[in-house]
C-alpha cells in the first residue's frame, strides 16, 4: 500500500512526530511510506491512504494544512485518512479531547465525505528561546491559562501514547487493504 504521511509544523515539532508515526507503520508493515512536508505534496493520485498532521496555532489548525484538504476535497473521500493534530494543551486525555473537538472538527465537519480511519490529538513542544519576543508573549498568556510553564522547553509529548496510535493506525490500514 503507498502510504503518504504529510504535515505541517512551525518548529518541528510535528514534524517529529510524524516521522515516529511513520517509522513505528513501517516497521510493522508492507506499506510504501512517503514522509513529507505538506508544502511539498504537489498530488495524492498515486496513494492508497493519506495521514495528515497539523500543529494548531491561533485556535485553528495550520493554514496549509486547511488548504491541503480544500485542494483535495474530491480524492479524499475514495482515500483511507487518518488525521492528527500537535497542541500543547493535549497533554492529558480531557486535552486530547479538547483538541479533537475544537480542532480537528473543524476538518472533519467542514469534510463530512471524508471519513477517517483515526483522529487523535497529541501533546507538543514549545522552546521558548526558539520564539521571537511577541510569540513568546503571545504564548505565555496561553500558557498561563493551562497551568503549563511559562519558560525554557516544554515538551508535552507522550511518545508511547504516539507509538500506539501509530499501531492502530497500522493495524487499520493492514485491515482495509485485505
Amino acid at each position: 500500500m503507498e502510504l503518504l504521511i504529510t504535515y505541517s509544523s512551525g518548529y518541528g515539532t510535528t514534524r517529529e512526530v510524524s516521522e515516529e508515526i511513520g517509522r513505528i507503520i513501517a516497521a510493522g508493515s508492507s506499506f510504501n511510506v512517503t514522509l513529507r512536508s505538506i508544502d511539498e505534496v504537489e498530488g495524492i493520485d498515486e496513494y492508497e491512504a493519506v495521514i495528515v498532521g497539523s500543529s494548531v496555532r491561533a485556535d485553528r489548525p495550520l493554514a496549509n494544512v486547511r488548504d491541503f484538504f480544500s485542494r483535495h476535497r474530491s480524492q479524499l473521500p475514495d482515500k483511507k485518512v487518518a488525521l492528527f493534530m500537535v497542541c500543547l494543551t493535549a497533554n492529558c486525555s480531557e486535552g486530547r479531547e479538547r483538541v479533537k473537538n475544537d480542532y480537528i472538527r473543524q476538518i472533519t465537519d467542514k469534510y463530512p465525505d471524508m471519513k477517517p480511519v483515526a483522529t487523535e490529538a497529541f501533546g507538543g513542544k514549545i522552546d521558548f528561546d526558539r520564539l521571537n519576543p511577541v510569540m513568546q508573549n503571545l504564548m505565555r498568556r496561553v500558557l498561563e491559562k493551562t497551568g503549563l510553564p511559562t519558560e525554557g522547553s516544554i515538551d508535552t509529548r507522550d511518545w508511547d501514547f504516539i507509538r500506539g496510535w501509530a499501531g492502530e493506525v497500522r493495524e487499520k490500514l493492514k485491515e482495509s487493504a485485505s
